[in-house]
């Protein structure tokens, strides 16, 4: 069974997501955040196997531990193609705002629109989801989906940082309401969701839901 443990990171309190499946404990981690040694006492005390490392986008909240993390469990990295330049440019990733020169190295996998990323225990959908960020992603499993900075419990991710764009967003936000209502959401911030309750009650995605059901 696949199931998914969050790890709050960091003073911005991203969600780092270990998916992984309950029986052979193989695992994917998503966006480690600032606080690599929790997520890497995390994985340890739980016996999980890390296959790949995924980034959601390439702010430094959601990438500072990503070299530890790489090194320490030996394993690629992972981010759409159009946010490679932003991880390991610090004026891109926002790491000089805080006084950091932050440059993650180039990931090993290269990810794009519609890609299905097969993992040892599961396979997932890539769904670019611009507007946060040029290479937003969001990662489609069958019965939840992790959204970065996209989409949050009742509102959006930011466009007005360098590379958003709110116009992106809207068209990023419609892929999103086009997906099966049941999908629990697993967001960059804050609390779980599902897409059902978003339609139902998020400004930005309210759709007839009704007419969904």
């Amino acid at each position: 069974m696949i199931k998914v443990k969050k790890i709050i990171s960091g003073r911005l309190e991203i969600n780092c997501y270990i998916v992984y499946d309950s029986e052979t404990l193989h695992a994917v981690i998503v966006d480690p955040g600032e606080d690599g040694d929790k997520v890497i006492k995390t994985v340890e005390e739980n016996g999980f196997k890390p296959e790949m490392l995924i980034n959601t986008h390439g702010h430094f909240d959601h990438i500072l531990s990503d070299e530890q993390i790489r090194k320490k469990f030996n394993i690629p990295l992972a981010a759409h193609k159009d946010e490679v330049e932003m991880l390991s440019d610090p004026n891109r990733n926002a790491s000089g705002i805080l006084g950091y020169s932050l440059s993650v190295s180039a990931p090993e996998i290269i990810l794009e629109d519609n890609q299905e990323v097969k993992l040892s225990f599961a396979s997932f959908k890539v769904i670019h989801t611009p507007g946060h960020t040029k290479g937003g992603i969001c990662l489609l499993f069958d019965d939840f989906i992790i959204t970065g900075d996209t989409l949050f419990a009742g509102t959006i991710g930011r466009t007005d940082f360098p590379g958003g764009n709110y116009g992106e967003m809207m068209k990023s936000l419609e892929k999103i309401k086009n997906l099966k209502p049941s999908l629990v959401i697993y967001p960059g911030h804050a609390s779980q969701t599902t897409l059902a309750n978003e339609l139902r009650h998020n400004p930005y995605l309210k759709g007839n839901y009704e007419l969904r059901k």
